[in-house]
């Protein structure tokens, strides 16, 4: 077996760059990776995209089965390429899948050609065709299937080597989608299990049988995925319809839900489950039989299912054992349209029962417990302040009261909330000197660096121009002052003052083209043998801002700047990447509304520009921690400008930078260093002293009410 290694497109000795027809199939099959295709559709659409790419004449998709065999998902031409045409053919092709798909290691095969792997059958390419491998796998040593391409063998040794490669990275197109696909049905799964929850959460939220059978009837319906879903409870020997799922009232005397009152009660009294599936079964109970021919005169349901429910907790009424009874509720679902298949809907139809049996068991059994012993205290009170409408309205006039007094006379913090960032305090945001082109970036995202360290390497052909023409300005002048000192020796003494004169000036010349050389070479870092390279360089640092350790920049952009950069023409007011000092301090840079920039300067006591706030801080990736900072004075913006961050607010903001560290912030309420990551959302608290209750809770209403009612007051 000779596993090829995937091609290098810069290798001299290979091609220097793809075909269109290459570069357009691998844009195609990107794109199908991404889309949400069934397997089948997708498989053979990749295929035939994968042979167009390189004019393959066949080729095949093979994926592991559950019990962990290739299986053919689909195939393009792969009975003309010869596969039975020779004897053992079949099983040494089998072979050959066999041990790629072991090896996970794309393989190249000339005709008639054999990995020299013996294990029985000897495993080759038993074709006329070259044969390329390239495993479809999760990882560098799992695979899950391969991808199989028969191509002629009137290509040379570079262009077989270039199709491999094409075809390997074809392969990591559909691991792709695999895991994609994959992910997809794991988010289904886990939506389905949340929504399961909130549906548990919801019924069991009340003891109410009305509340409880509404939840169920609507929140059921949702799950189920039905078009209605009705809830009967049993009271005695008859039944009632308790709830119908998009009715906020049953209408007990509409015709359809007197029918369905009959259907329930005739089947809560057989005890058993009711399916309708377009045809009404013979061996129905009469009474069933009849009420359901009755309904469904009313009804134009083409799937009705009446299930009982029971719940386990039941007791008999003679022995006073736990074990299921008559049902006391039951569900009635209906389908206009059923889908074909309608085993989903059952299944999720037995889920939902399951839960709300016991949710409507326990609100039926609260509604039978005595509560004389807890109310009658209550009741008497209740009496003697007059009845139930006059005891209700002295303890709301009571607790309105004691509301207002509290509001008005209680003192309590006022906070300012506002949207910040956690960054170092030492930031530095390159910049190109000039305009040119990326050549190439020396930094990764996560990689810490020094001062002096080289960021980037740019060119520019006006730059390379400029020096070529002071180069030669240079090397003119000079060999013009040589010829200049040659002529002083021979010319004679009334054209010697002449010469001289000449050589003068040539020489300012001279020094003129070395100073400006040499102020691009400075100002540009430029490369003297290489004119129009210069180099960006990462900045000194404020040692008075390191916190400990040895200072260490950082590139703090979010974004990925490699694949935004790289062979970029830049401008010089293109901002090519920010620096953070990351073993410095570090700050809060928070976006401060300008209708709460008001209330934080009034806050401050004195005209003292070093007069801090004190900031509660909760950092959106570690929410159940609060942390302390001080805002000073002088760290608050002078103007409020547009906040170009935040596309959902409109509003004018004031930046401000909080403090996060420092003696007088006590070591508990620091933000821990290990949550130091540049760019986290922080969510500020600014303290703004302390004012009545009402006014710190309500005081956006109070300003509303002033700037809309009593400005002019």
């Amino acid at each position: 077996m000779n596993p090829i290694p995937p091609v290098d497109s810069s290798d001299s000795s290979g091609p220097k760059r793809p075909t269109r027809q290459i570069d357009q199939a691998f844009e195609e099959v990107a794109r199908l990776a991404g889309t949400d295709l069934p397997p089948t559709t997708f498989f053979q659409e990749f295929l035939e995209k994968v042979l167009a790419g390189i004019d393959a004449p066949a080729g095949a998709i093979w994926l592991k089965n559950v019990q962990g065999f290739l299986q053919l998902q689909c195939q393009v031409n792969i009975d003309g390429v010869g596969l039975d045409k020779h004897k053992n053919g079949r099983q040494s092709h089998n072979e050959l899948l066999r041990q790629a798909f072991q090896t996970a290691k794309p393989i190249l095969l000339e005709p008639f050609g054999s990995t020299g792997i013996l294990e029985g059958i000897p495993a080759g390419n038993p074709t006329d065709y070259v044969v390329l491998l390239a495993p479809i796998s999760f990882d560098e040593k799992t695979a899950i299937g391969l991808v199989e391409v028969w191509q002629e063998p009137r290509w040379d040794a570079k262009m077989k080597r270039v199709h491999l490669n094409y075809l390997v990275q074809m392969g990591g197109y559909a691991s792709t989608y695999v895991r994609n696909q994959q992910g997809r049905q794991a988010i289904n799964q886990e939506q389905l299990w949340n929504q399961l929850e909130a549906f548990a959460c919801q019924i069991h939220a009340s003891l109410d049988p009305t509340t409880v059978a509404y939840q169920v009837a609507n929140e059921g319906r949702r799950l189920i995925g039905c078009d209605r879903l009705s809830v009967a409870t049993r009271e005695a020997k008859s039944a009632k319809i308790e709830a119908v799922s998009g009715a906020d009232v049953v209408e007990k005397r509409a015709t359809q839900i007197k029918l369905m009152r009959k259907l329930a009660e005739a089947v809560l009294k057989w005890d058993e489950k009711l399916v309708f599936r377009g045809v009404k079964d013979d061996g129905l109970p009469p009474d069933v039989y009849e009420s359901l021919d009755h309904y469904l005169g009313e009804s134009a349901a083409k799937l009705l299912v009446v299930m009982p429910l029971r719940d386990p907790r039941e007791k008999d009424k003679e022995t006073k054992e736990y074990k299921p009874g008559k049902a006391r509720s039951a569900l009635v679902m209906e389908c206009f349209e059923p889908p074909a298949q309608a085993e989903p809907i059952f299944a999720r139809l037995d889920v939902i029962a399951r839960h709300s049996s016991s949710a409507l068991y326990n609100a039926t059994e609260m509604k039978k417990i005595p509560l004389g012993l807890l109310w009658r205290p209550l009741l008497k009170l209740q009496e003697g302040l007059g009845g139930r409408a006059k005891s209700l309205t002295y303890l709301i006039s009571t607790i309105v009261v004691l509301v207002l007094l509290g509001l008005i006379f209680i003192p309590y913090e006022l906070k300012m909330d506002a949207k910040g960032i956690l960054l170092p305090v030492q930031r530095f945001t390159i910049f190109s000197p000039r305009p040119g082109r990326i050549d190439e970036i020396y930094v990764d995202q996560n990689q810490e660096f020094g001062k002096n360290q080289v960021l980037l390497r740019l060119s520019d052909e006006e730059l390379a121009k400029e020096m070529q023409d002071y180069t030669t300005k240079i090397r003119h002048s000079v060999l013009a002052i040589e010829s200049l000192n040659k002529s002083i020796q021979t010319a004679a003494p009334a054209e010697k003052e002449q010469v001289e004169r000449e050589k003068y000036k040539t020489e300012g010349e001279l020094e003129l083209a070395v100073r400006a050389r040499k102020r691009l070479m400075d100002e540009f870092k430029a490369v003297p043998n290489q004119p129009g390279v210069f180099f960006i360089h990462a900045p000194d640092f404020d040692p008075s801002r390191i916190r400990s350790g040895p200072a260490k920049w950082r590139v703090i952009d979010g974004r990925d700047f490699r694949s935004e950069l790289n062979r970029r023409p830049v401008k010089p007011s293109d901002a090519l990447m920010k620096l953070g000092e990351v073993y410095g301090e570090w700050e809060i840079e928070v976006r401060i509304p300008q209708k709460h920039i008001g209330q934080v300067r009034d806050a401050y006591q004195t005209d003292d520009p070093d007069e801090e706030l004190d900031v509660d801080l909760k950092l959106e990736s570690h929410v159940t921690a609060t942390y302390r900072g001080k805002l000073a004075r002088r760290r608050i913006a002078p103007e409020a400008i547009p906040n170009k961050d935040d596309h959902n607010e409109t509003e004018p903001v004031v930046y401000a930078y909080v403090r996060i560290s420092g003696d007088d912030i006590p070591p508990g309420d620091r933000i821990p260093v290990k949550h130091y990551v540049p760019g986290v959302e922080v969510r500020a608290n600014i303290r703004c002293g302390k004012h009545a209750m009402g006014y710190s809770l309500f005081y956006g209403v109070w300003e509303f009410l002033h700037q809309k009612y009593f400005q002019f007051f």
